[in-house]
């Protein structure tokens, strides 16, 4: 019965051992990502630790690779879909893109995302100031 039982666990480890290996964020499958520590500079200025909501920045973010487009997701607000070009590295995907049109607040940024395990590292760029911002990317 024992060896019975390392069978069957063996098995079911090595069965979503797998499922957990294929589950890389290749760009096939929409994402879902979140931003947690947010650094902010100003020209002339000492960067330092702000708030997502400080800089107005989303929620979330939705990634779609077959449409090419990302999505900013604030609760209570709706966006447009923005135009995005997809690098893909091998070992992280760079996401890049503009945002605002060139009026006001407008900014250029890339998103670095870690195909083995979804988390990014995000820069942005506008007049005057740059932001790093790193979060995580889930599946949806």
């Amino acid at each position: 019965m024992k060896i019975w039982r390392r069978q069957v666990l063996t098995f079911l480890v090595g069965l979503f051992g797998a499922t957990i290996a294929t589950a890389e964020f290749d760009g096939s499958k929409r994402l879902l990502c979140s931003f947690g520590q947010v650094v902010e500079c100003d020209a002339g200025e000492v960067c330092r630790v702000v708030t997502h909501e400080s800089v107005d920045a989303p929620d979330f973010v939705e990634l779609d690779f077959r449409k090419k487009q990302i999505v900013s997701i604030t609760v209570g607000q709706s966006s447009q879909a923005d135009e995005m070009t997809v690098t893909d590295l091998g070992s992280f995907l760079i996401v890049q893109g503009t945002q605002g049109g060139g009026q006001g607040d407008s900014l250029g940024y890339s998103l670095s995302i870690e195909q083995a395990t979804g988390r990014l590292v995000a820069a942005g760029a506008g007049e005057n100031a740059g932001f790093v911002i790193f979060g995580a990317c889930t599946f949806k």
